[in-house]
């Protein structure tokens, strides 16, 4: 009686599994059915006249398939695209080219402290003043006075002195009886040099100002680069952080399709009485739970695609852009690399841009602390000036003789013309005057000083200890992404080897089901135990690049594999 029973159950499994097979390769024959449909349309589409097709573009994106790499509104693009475009297009980066822009222009700012400036003044003045004296009498005196002033001025660099070169003319008209001319012509130039002998040189205010900047130039530029690396660094986290999403997806689109495929079985066998309603549940409950996983790495790929599409598309990224990216670099398609930390160590000491930062810090410390040594000085200034003067005009006609009592003849030698006044200053005739003097001033306490000069000491030793803990800092993260790339090679091995095994036991798992000897459940199971460990895989493979780029970052190598050069990067565009 059993063994009739155990029969008849065997031509009912084998029924249902008949019937199974058979579903199977119906849908199978829709599916190619529908694949050969879409292939012909495609086909047809292309016979189509090349100006009858459109390119599709994102909405909001940009208008031409030639700006963008975008077919059928999915933007294709490998991990050099991805950079190329972040540069290009990133506001991130578009905000950081600003940077050393600036810093030329107060390096120029700087410089113009000693830009020579012309000044000019001029006037006029009437004076009346009355008199009571044996030679001029009670008479009201009255002179009146046109002058005016010209010349260029400014600071001498290097030195910290000023000049000043100026050039004076007036015309004075009088009605006093002893001024032998009126109008009387004078003209005349003067120089004058003011030069520090303590305080301020080689360290005047604006001078070290234009050491500074010229530092902070330097500096910008060491920044600027930094920054560059940083952005590209997170491109390629995101673009890999992309590629796992996808592949994540992947599986668990894998792994809804076979939990649908063991539904339909188990369904097929319990029509036919082969296995109980608690097992179809069981079925069922597996679809649903890798629904929700689908569901989940879908959502992950859609954030991972909008974080890679503000990268890379900048400006051109509006709220209803609406766009699929496609990371198109596959993890094996990469050849694996080997670190060595000395070596490494060695590329990043020469190549950091941060150390050059560092050093030009120190540099700047330097300056200030020479500048606040000086300003301990007291004030010695030598000033020196030499200048000549010329005369002309016609004769007072109110002057008084007072050898002869009469009118007051010619003066000889003076020309009648303001003209002449002026060609006395270069034909010899003209009157030199020079002076030399000293200025001398020196402040009880100098509290100032000595504090500002103590303060720029600590700050130099400030930047020197900083210095020596980013060198530490650099050798330890270069450790650290060497230690984590062989990890990470090392996992990479053993994830393989874990998928190779899951793969395995799923596939015995599946044979046992066919024989009656295992259930829905445990076959669930080994296929959790198979997306776990390409999970495994796929995060491990993700690790993988982000220490290379980790390491590439800390030796400040990341620029040159991708073969960007940073003086055109930081055009503006």
């Amino acid at each position: 009686m059993r063994r009739r029973m155990r029969r008849r159950m065997r031509r009912k499994l084998a029924r249902g599994l008949a019937r199974a097979r058979v579903a199977r390769r119906i849908r199978r024959g829709a599916a190619a059915a529908a694949c050969g449909a879409l292939a012909l349309a495609l086909a047809a589409l292309g016979a189509a006249p090349a100006h009858a097709q459109s390119e599709p573009t994102a909405s909001g994106a940009a208008t031409s398939s030639s700006i963008l790499p975008i077919r059928d509104g999915t933007l294709e693009l490998s991990l050099a695209e991805a950079v190329r475009l972040a540069i290009e297009r990133s506001l991130d980066v578009e905000l950081l080219r600003y940077d050393p822009l600036i810093s030329d222009k107060n390096y120029g700012a700087a410089w113009g402290a000693f830009d020579p400036r012309i000044y000019g003044e001029g006037g006029y003045q009437n004076i009346e003043t009355p008199t009571a004296s044996q030679i001029l009498g009670n008479v009201l005196l009255t002179q009146e006075e046109w002058s005016g002033d010209a010349g260029l001025q400014g600071l001498i660099p290097w030195l910290g002195g000023s000049y000043k070169v100026g050039y004076q003319g007036s015309e004075i008209v009088t009605n006093s009886r002893i001024s032998a001319l009126s109008p009387e012509f004078r003209a005349g130039y003067l120089a004058t040099v003011q030069l520090p002998l303590l305080r301020g040189l080689f360290w005047s205010e604006p001078w070290t100002l234009v050491r500074l900047a010229r530092i902070g130039t330097d500096a910008s530029r060491y920044q600027f680069t930094a920054d560059l690396m940083d952005v590209v660094q997170r491109t390629e986290d995101v673009y890999w952080s992309l590629i796992a999403a996808q592949d994540e997806r992947a599986v668990a689109e894998k792994s809804l399709e076979t939990a649908r495929a063991l539904l339909e079985q188990t369904q097929a066998q319990f029509e036919v009485g082969v296995v109980s309603r608690v097992e179809v549940v069981q079925a069922e409950a597996g679809v649903a739970d890798r629904e929700f996983s689908l569901i989940r790495a879908q959502a992950i790929e859609r954030n991972t695609q909008d974080a890679l599409i503000d990268v890379v598309l900048g400006p051109y990224l509006e709220p209803e852009t609406e766009i699929q990216v496609s990371a198109t670099d596959r993890p094996e398609e990469i050849t694996v690399r080997e670190a060595s930390a000395a070596a490494a160590t060695e590329h990043a000491m020469a190549r950091r841009p941060e150390l050059q930062l560092a050093r030009k810090n120190i540099e700047r410390r330097k300056v200030e602390v020479a500048s606040a040594s000086n300003d301990r000085l007291p004030q010695l200034d030598v000033i020196g000036s030499y200048g000549k003067s010329g005369l002309s005009g016609r004769v007072n006609p109110d002057c008084v003789s007072f050898t002869t009592g009469g009118a007051c003849s010619e003066p000889p030698g003076i020309p009648p013309r303001f003209g002449a006044a002026d060609r006395d200053l270069f034909n010899g005739r003209g009157a030199e005057s020079y002076t030399i003097g000293g200025v001398l001033s020196i402040p009880l306490g100098n509290n100032t000083a000595r504090n500002e000069h103590d303060r720029a000491k600590l700050e130099l030793r400030r930047a020197e200890t900083s210095l020596r803990r980013l060198e530490q800092s650099i050798v330890s993260d270069i450790r650290r992404a060497a230690r984590n790339l062989a990890s990470a090679v090392q996992g990479i091995e053993a994830a393989e080897r874990a998928e190779a095994a899951a793969e395995e036991q799923l596939r015995a798992e599946r044979v046992r089901l066919e024989h009656g000897e295992s259930t829905p459940f445990d076959v669930l199971q080994r296929e959790e135990d198979l997306r776990r460990a390409q999970g495994q895989k796929i995060l491990a493979e993700q690790a993988y690049h982000n220490s290379i780029s980790q390491l590439d970052r800390s030796q400040g190598t990341i620029l040159e594999r991708h073969q960007i050069v940073v003086e055109q990067a930081a055009a503006l565009r």
